[in-house]
């Protein structure tokens, strides 16, 4: 799987920080449903929230914006 360039990433977001301090609170949102599953691996967390991010599923909210 080739993760999304940061070009496209810049679409949700103007800051590089806003976008990965997103991505990892999806990632370990997404981790805590799949603690059980005894195959599940954080990076693979991570990818699949930058996959999320750059589909458009995952939207970055800034304060004042809502």
């Amino acid at each position: 799987m080739v993760p999304p360039s940061m070009n496209h990433l810049m679409k949700a977001s103007d800051s590089k920080y806003a976008i990965v301090v997103a991505v990892a609170r999806r990632a370990r949102q997404l981790s805590e449903v799949h603690k059980k599953d005894e195959n599940w691996r954080l990076s693979g967390m991570v990818s699949l929230a930058l996959d999320e991010l750059s589909q458009g599923k995952l939207r970055i909210v800034e304060k004042g914006q809502q």
